[in-house]
Order: C-alpha cells, then structure tokens, then sequence
C-alpha cells in the first residue's frame, strides 16, 4: 500500500473526533466566565496547631489564633503603705504631739513679739514752746510727774489739763503738752465757729472724754501695736458739752440732715487739718459712740481720716 494511504488511516481517528479502542475522549476544561457577583474565594481556616501534651497526660490549651484579639495586660496595683510603729520612730512636726507639748512647741517656734517702742523723748525747745503757747491760749493745766507703766507705755513729760481754752472743762485728763495744744487750736478754730453757725448763741463749754491716756493696745486687742493713748498722744471725744447744760453725744450722722449733723461732721472734717488721725463716728466697730483724735506721727506728713 502506498505511504500516503497509511498516514491517511492513521491520522483519521483524530480528525473525525473518534476514539482509538481502549481509549476515552480527553475533556477540555471551559474557562471559567468571570463575573461582578461572583463571591471572593476564602483562604480555609486553618487551626492553630496544639501545644504538645505534658508528661502527665492532660493536654495543655491550644494557642490563640492570629484572629483572636491579644489579652490586655494587667497593670500591677500598688502595695498598701505599711502602718509605721510610732513606739520607736520620733515624732515629726507633722505627727501628733502629747498632750501638753504641742502649744509648748507653738509658742517656742513663733517669733517673739517686737519690743515695746520707747517713750517719747520731748525736744526741750520745743516743750517750752509748746507750754508757753499752751498758756498764751487761757488753758489751765499743770505738769506731773513722768509716767512710766512699762511695754512702752508712758510720758516723759505729762500735764493734767483742766481747762484746754478758758471754760472748755476737760476734767484733768492726762496727756502731752503737744497733744492739748492741738485740741486747743481745733475747738478755737473750727468747732467754735462751727457752732456759732448750726446753734446761734451757743458755746462748747466742755468735751466729755471716752478715752485719755491708757495703758494699751490699740482698739483694747490683745495682740498687736501699742495704743497712741498709751504715750499720751490720743484724745476721745464722746460728746460735747454746751454752756446751756445739753450734750451732744458723737455717733454716727452721715445719713443726718439736721444742723446737728451738719455741725458733727463739719467738726470731724475740720479735726483732720490739726491731728493726723481721725476716726469719726461709725468708720468702724471700734468707733461707734466717739471721736478718736491723735496726733501720731508718719512719714511725709500723712494723715489718716476717716
């Protein structure tokens, strides 16, 4: 048979699709159409593998996953502070103190209180001066002997005025020769006219005294600054007396609108041209029924009124 003929019948089961004996049809895989809404392929979960058993037998828990979340870690607590055995370990400042010894140690740790200031040294030029001018104006006083109550309080040189201006009673109130002149000048100047303008005819015929000279602290504390009425330079006036026997109690009159007022208030102002403190009336808890006046001295001529 010639070779063209054999290769034909060979090669014809391939090209007419039929099978050579003993054998199948070879499938083709149709690929695979690709769509929106085909779901994702998912990896296959896979466990962790197990912990090996221990020696006894019982197997130990299988490790968490990637997937599972970490455990929080627990943060450590502090310790309770041991109670300290005060039996054997000294008391501090902070700690408690027998009874006793712990106002013992207060008043031992406060610094002390600053010394009482000196009594006041009189210039002597000036004391004559301030006596001679004191007698030219009519008052009627005497000197006395020093006083010297200790803690500051004293006057090197008092005098008892009876009479600050002639038939202005003052009772023999005690004080320094420069405090009386300066009452004096401020009755003859500011509140004599004064009342010969709010009551017509009527004259001061005296000053009734809350306060002369006291051995104390200011406003009667316990603590604190020595009093002006304790070196002789403080007088308080409770009221005044008119020479018709009526008095004219100090109290407070801000909100009087009679003459009386007037007079009152006009009287304390002009007390602040003379004395370098004034305290009137209601300008605190400490003055409420008087007139404080003194004559202490500060820095730059500054005076205090109120």
């Amino acid at each position: 048979m010639p070779r063209f003929w054999i290769l034909l019948l060979i090669g014809a089961p391939f090209l007419t699709g039929a099978t050579l004996p003993g054998t199948g049809p070879v499938p083709i895989e149709k690929p695979a159409e690709k769509t929106d809404s085909a779901p994702e392929a998912k990896a296959p979960e896979t466990e962790a593998p197990k912990a090996p058993a221990p020696e006894g037998g019982t197997l130990a828990p299988a490790a968490p996953t990637e997937t599972e979340p970490p455990a929080a870690a627990e943060v450590p607590k502090p310790l309770p502070k041991p109670a300290q055995d005060t039996s054997t370990t000294p008391a501090t400042d902070d700690g408690p103190k027998p009874d006793g010894k712990e106002k013992e140690e207060d008043k031992a740790a406060a610094p002390p209180p600053p010394p009482p200031p000196p009594l006041v040294k009189e210039n002597p030029e000036e004391l004559k001066a301030c006596l001679a001018d004191l007698t030219s104006l009519g008052a009627k006083f005497q000197p006395i002997a020093p006083i010297d109550d200790g803690n500051g309080c004293g006057i090197e040189h008092p005098i008892e005025v009876a009479e600050v201006l002639p038939g202005v009673e003052l009772g023999g109130a005690r004080m320094r020769c420069k405090t009386a002149l300066t009452l004096a000048h401020w009755l003859k100047d500011t509140v004599q006219p004064a009342m010969n303008i709010a009551m017509l005819g009527r004259k001061i015929a005296g000053l009734v005294p809350g306060s002369t000279y006291d051995c104390r602290l200011r406003n009667g504390a316990s603590t604190g600054k020595i009093s002006e009425h304790a070196r002789g330079n403080a007088f308080d006036v409770a009221a005044f007396k008119l020479d018709d026997g009526k008095t004219m109690e100090m109290k407070p009159r801000d909100e009087d609108s009679t003459l009386e007022g007037a007079f009152q208030r006009t009287a304390t102002a002009g007390a602040c041209l003379h004395f370098t403190t004034v305290l009137s009336p209601g300008s605190d808890a400490a003055h409420e029924t008087h007139l404080h006046l003194d004559i202490m001295e500060r820095r730059n001529g500054y005076r205090y009124c109120r």
